[in-house]
Formats: structure tokens, sequence, C-alpha cells
């Protein structure tokens, strides 16, 4: 049987990202200041450069490793899937963006988080599908201005790949909040131990106390917080990962393929994917790297919202490992 750890841990991923919440800013008018224009000249001319395939860094040339594959997960906010049509800026959200990096030679994957709070010049469309103008804003809301799904999965692809300095995007998937839910009720519910006292999200969680959450606890659990404070999401995010570790867990307990495969039936509804059932396979065959690297930056406050500044030169080193070779 493949191993099916890599599928295992994204699906939880996802999950748990789903839950970031809804917290978005868009600044208006074009990207304006002299720090970001300089900063989109630098990575513009180094997209250019990595479209040959070869980028010169430190005296050092690296060519573009042709064994590498992405594929970008989303967790989108909006409950259900968008009806096509709906109006530009109101289809949802990527709340949680994790680029799978795959090594095809090496049968090895690493997964890249990549905050949704990621400033990035946005593109805006109107109800014919023509772009209006670009606001910088966060990367999340790229999302709502396609269709809520197949076409918000490629605009947003289109942005990660602007962020990481050009690398290919070559497949999408993306689960809708509803997808949560039906995925914790699907394994039976979470159980875990409170760690903090958070009756204030639900008279449950008492400091100590034992749950077993199902998806609508699970909601409650890692996505509720007071978004008029800035630093609020800390304690969000531990109680993410806690219910990320156990959810893997659980998931990891499966032990047949009509298991999983009835898991899988229980998200369809909730997926968007340009993977075809085969692609979805060979995941299974790669090795996971335990840990997750983040795109590096810091976080921010402006006009009452967070956003996160990227750290361009950092990002850099990391593209460079991750897909280049040294010539």
């Amino acid at each position: 049987m493949k191993n099916r750890n890599l599928v295992i841990v994204i699906l939880a991923v996802i999950c748990a990202g789903l839950l970031a919440g809804v917290v978005y800013t868009v600044t208006k008018g074009k990207i304006g200041t002299q720090k970001k224009q300089e900063a989109s000249a630098e990575a513009g001319a180094d997209e250019t450069e990595s479209q040959s395939g070869i980028i010169e860094e430190d005296g050092k040339k690296y060519k573009l490793n042709q064994d590498i594959k992405t594929v970008l997960f989303m967790g989108v906010d909006k409950e259900k899937k968008a009806d096509l049509g709906n109006n530009p800026g109101e289809n949802g959200q990527s709340d949680s963006l994790n680029l799978l990096v795959l090594n095809k030679e090496e049968k090895t994957a690493q997964i890249i988080q990549i905050s949704r709070d990621s400033m990035v010049g946005i593109d805006i469309y109107d109800v014919t599908g023509n772009r209006l103008m670009t606001e910088n804003g966060q990367i999340a809301l790229q999302y709502a201005y396609g269709d809520g799904a197949e076409e918000s999965c490629r605009l947003t692809s289109e942005k990660v790949s602007e962020l990481m300095y050009g690398v290919n995007v070559d497949s999408y998937f993306s689960l809708t909040l509803e997808g949560l839910v039906a995925a914790t009720d699907a394994v039976g519910g979470i159980t875990l131990t409170v760690p903090e006292d958070y009756t204030a999200v639900d008279p449950a969680f008492e400091k100590g106390a034992e749950v077993t959450l199902n998806g609508e606890l699970a909601e409650k659990y890692v996505r509720k917080r007071d978004i008029e404070v800035l630093d609020s999401n800390n304690q969000r995010m531990e109680r993410q990962s806690q219910f990320m570790d156990a959810l893997i867990e659980k998931m990891q307990s499966i032990q047949s393929e009509t298991e999983y495969l009835f898991l899988y039936q229980k998200l369809e509804d909730y997926m968007t994917t340009n993977m075809t059932a085969d692609e979805m396979e060979e995941l299974t065959d790669y090795k996971i790297a335990e840990d997750t690297v983040k795109v590096p930056g810091e976080i921010i406050e402006k006009d009452g919202h967070a956003q996160y500044l990227v750290d361009n030169k950092e990002l850099k080193k990391i593209i460079l490992k991750m897909f280049y070779k040294i010539m």
C-alpha cells in the first residue's frame, strides 16, 4: 500500500488553515510607496531571469531544477462553492495557502506556508472579467476576484507565482470551510485537551477539559478570535496547531483504502482542483518533510488590519535552494 501520509498531512493543513478567519484589507490606489516599487522592480527582474531557467546570485549561477513540480493547496473561507457569476470581490478568500514542492527524482516533498496577509498587487476585475487596476492588498483577497472556483484558483496561483519569484504553480487544490466541518465529522470527531481557558469561545472549552470536537465545535475552537487585537492570532494559531496535530493523528489511523475513499468522497463536493485522480494518487508516492518552511517576513498593523511584509531577500535564498541547482 502506498504511503498516504502526504495527502493526509495536506488535508489536515488545509482544514486547519481554513479557520484563519476573515480579516482583510486593500489599500486604495496603485502600489505607491517607493520601497514597494523597488521591491516589485527587483522581483520583476528576477522573474525575467528565472524565465530563462538561469539566475546569477552572489557570483554563482543557478539553473532551474526541471525535476521540481508544485501544487498549491488553498483553504477557502466561503462556506459553499460560489455560483458562477457572483460579483467580483465577493467570492471568498484563500485563508490558507500552502505550496507543496515535489522533487520527482528524489520522491520527496516540502510544504511552503504562505501567510494569507502577505501584501501583493491584487488585480481587480469587473463583472465582465476585464482587469480594472492593481491595488496593494493581502494575497488572500485575490481569490475573491475570480468565480469562486477554477478562475479564483488560477488567479491565486498566479499571485503565488509572482510572490515566489516566478516559479511555476503547476496544479491547485482548494477546499471550502464546509469541507473542514465534513472532514472532522467524517473521522468521528477530534478529541483533545483544552490547554487554556477558552470558555469565552464556548463554555465547553474549560482549561484541562478533554473534549471531542465535532465539525461545528472544531470551527469554533480554531477560528474565533478578537479581531480588534492585532496579536490575538497567536493563541488561535496555537489552537490551530494543536487541532492540526490531532487531526493528522486521527487521519493516520485510517487503516483501509475503503475508509480513505470514504473520506475523499465526503470532501469531494467542497473541493476544486485541476488535478486528475491519477495525479492525486501520485502524491502518495512522495515522502513529506516533517518541517514546514514559512515564507519569511514580518507582520505590522496598518489602517487597523494586519499586513505581512515578505522579506524578499530571505525568500530568494529559499527559492534558490528549493527550485534551483548550482551550475
